[in-house]
């Protein structure tokens, strides 16, 4: 009875119409009483223009976007502002395609390649390229890696919302994580980045997002060409106590320097090994060449 009562409320149309009700009455509501979206949300670019998100009520960016705006989720507004500035755009561990979607929609000029190896996520990522009618992208299906094969993939599947087909939660990942929630092991295909770049004969690379749930400083491990000629500024997020350790080894090797998002912007600091668990962050690997692109998003504090 109750996943029937769940397909009514995260019907497409029928959820329109309550996530719409709701947020009128949210100010008499409690924060708690927040009903996530599900199919079609939009939001307006800095040009005034419409970008269409396609997703499912397991999507937690999902119910910020829906309920607080989209430029309030991590470093939107950051990245409104740089996309502008540069020509190429990886985007490794693309989920639905946010990132994606902003950066096609706010430089249509750009080059976009992202990688997205969990089905559920990659089903949603196709179909927001398809409906915001987008062709500068280039999607990859495999998950990047230290080696070049096929790696074990764990993917979430969804045990509250079991009818769900696709599960949009982002701890899908290619073995960092194989306990405490409800993964589903498949075989994907994995290469590095550096082969990657060399396979596809890529010139320039300006920037990466990388969020691959504790794997980054594996795909970097064998970045070198891509980090010793390209120097794209890199924004990766980063977890407690679990590969800062081997970010920062690696990057400072390559002459990079480290840019925490603070909210209002970036605070130059010369480690991201934290002491204690202040939650999920997002560091900006920056080379000095390229410092000229953040220039204004560093905070004096």
């Amino acid at each position: 009875m109750l996943q029937l009562i769940y397909r009514i409320i995260y019907s497409e149309n029928i959820n329109y119409v309550l996530r719409n009700i709701n947020k009128l009455l949210s100010p008499f509501l409690p924060n708690s009483i927040r009903i996530p979206p599900s199919g079609i949300i939009k939001a307006k670019n800095s040009n005034g223009n419409s970008i269409k998100f396609s997703l499912n009520q397991s999507s937690g960016f999902g119910s910020v976007i829906f309920w607080d705006g989209y430029q309030t989720f991590e470093y939107t507004a950051i990245f409104i502002k740089l996309i502008k500035k540069v020509h190429s755009f990886y985007d490794i561990g693309a989920n639905l395609g946010y990132y994606t979607l902003i950066a096609a929609s706010e430089n249509s000029g750009i080059r976009i390649v992202c990688f997205e190896p969990a089905t559920g996520p990659a089903f949603y990522l196709n179909r927001n390229i398809t409906i915001n009618g987008i062709s500068n992208i280039t999607v990859e299906a495999i998950a990047l890696s230290n080696i070049e094969g096929t790696i074990d993939f764990y993917e979430i599947r969804n045990k509250k919302y079991k009818f769900l087909e696709h599960c949009l939660a982002g701890e899908s990942n290619a073995g960092s994580i194989t306990t405490g929630r409800n993964f589903h092991i498949s075989k994907v295909r994995t290469t590095t980045l550096d082969q990657y770049v060399a396979t596809n004969n890529e010139r320039e690379i300006d920037l990466i997002k990388m969020d691959t749930e504790g794997t980054e400083h594996l795909i970097l491990s064998k970045s070198t060409m891509v980090l010793t000629q390209m120097k794209p500024i890199i924004i990766c997020e980063t977890l407690f106590n679990v590969i800062e350790e081997q970010l920062e080894e690696i990057m400072t090797g390559f002459g990079y320097e480290f840019y925490n998002h603070i909210g209002t912007g970036l605070k130059k600091v010369t480690s991201i090994k934290r002491t204690q668990d202040d939650g999920v962050r997002n560091c900006f690997f920056v080379h000095p060449s390229k410092k000229h692109l953040i220039e204004e998003f560093i905070s004096v504090e």
